[in-house]
């Protein structure tokens, strides 16, 4: 083979190289794309980021008669034993701001926009009807504590009521 033909050989296989980069790469870049010659496009304007919501009003969206819902659930051994298994566990996670006893998460308080209540201060537990408990764990409060109507049906929202009522203890005498 003569020393002609050789490197017409060669310039052809550079030629059908570089023919099918071109395609492959013409094939990848969407048609909206600016050619490679055209200047890169312009930053957004910054923005500044949206304002913080104040959660600190937030407080109960209740049913008017939410204090008079009767509990259909009767607090047995079983019902209350269910109720701390959601109330611990991940589909409930009571426990992880109103912690093991309901007085308080001490570990995860620095993550909560707001300090829980007590629910095992009795005082304050007696005084709030299972009804208020219920839509309480059903609606939660907006930005500050969810509401498990979507995670829990409505008998095992009344079961984490049944085993909340355990937790209400007197206060130690000082």
């Amino acid at each position: 083979m003569s020393m002609r033909l050789k490197v017409t050989l060669v310039i052809t296989a550079l030629v059908v190289c570089a023919m099918t980069l071109t395609l492959r790469s013409l094939a990848q870049t969407p048609a909206s794309a600016p050619p490679a010659s055209a200047a890169p496009p312009r930053p957004a304007p910054e923005q500044a980021p949206a304002p913080t919501p104040d959660f600190s009003k937030a407080t109960w969206d209740l049913p008017a008669n939410a204090d008079k819902t009767k509990n259909p659930v009767e607090p047995t051994e079983e019902s209350v034993a269910k109720g701390k298994e959601l109330f611990m566990g991940k589909k409930g996670n009571c426990v992880f701001c109103h912690g093991e006893t309901g007085a308080g998460n001490a570990e995860n308080l620095p993550k909560l926009r707001r300090k829980p209540a007590d629910l095992s201060d009795k005082e304050r537990m007696t005084s709030i009807s299972d009804g208020e408990i219920f839509w309480k764990v059903t609606r939660g409060i907006p930005g500050i504590m969810p509401g498990r109507e979507k995670q829990l049906t409505e008998e095992e929202r009344w079961q984490v009521v049944n085993y909340v009522r355990t937790l209400a203890k007197d206060k130690p005498a000082m």
